[in-house]
């Protein structure tokens, strides 16, 4: 590369919004509402890159260039592979902020898994976000089940179905205990 910066993100980069939300609570008093709305914003610009696709599915790259905001703009990165972290955010910041957007955004994007992924025999990843009717890649990626679904049931579960307070999730989704003791 050429060191210059790039004003691209990845669809991976998208748990950020709900890690920002999440380390709000133990922040220090001055910055908690920062990292909150970083969070927030962070998240929404994950939502717009969904938002702004044909299929309402994001794309694994998106641009901020040229008048363009968060849209997949090179061909061969608007594929979709049923990645988790955008309904990740969506589910901690509904937890944090108990506004109905988030799952409302949630919602948005099971409908579209359900209308473009939905094969015969389960679920496939899709070869171009902005292309309706979808080319699916024949692939059903195994952490669409353990974590893309997840997240998605947590959004829509109450509170005390593993509460943030007692449980953490790794960064495949697995909950762990927060132990007696621990901050």
């Amino acid at each position: 590369m050429n060191n210059r910066p790039m004003e691209k993100m990845d669809h991976l980069a998208c748990f950020a919004g709900g890690m920002f939300a999440l380390g709000s609570l133990s922040a220090p008093a001055d910055k908690k509402e920062a990292y909150m709305q970083l969070g927030k914003d962070l998240t929404a610009t994950c939502h717009e890159s969904y938002d702004r696709s044909a299929s309402k599915l994001g794309p694994e790259s998106f641009y901020f260039n040229g008048g363009t905001a968060a849209k997949g703009t090179v061909a061969r990165q608007r594929y979709y592979i049923q990645r988790p972290e955008v309904i990740e955010s969506y589910f901690y910041l509904w937890r944090l902020t108990k506004d109905q957007k988030y799952r409302d955004w949630g919602w948005e994007a099971a409908q579209a898994i359900e209308t473009h992924c939905r094969v015969e025999h389960g679920y496939s990843g899709i070869k171009d976000v902005d292309s309706v009717p979808v080319t699916h890649d024949d692939v059903q990626q195994s952490f669409l089940l353990a974590e893309t679904f997840k997240y998605l049931y947590l959004l829509f579960s109450d509170d005390d179905v593993l509460p943030l307070d007692k449980w953490v999730f790794n960064t495949e989704a697995h909950p762990l205990p927060v132990l007696p003791g621990m901050p």
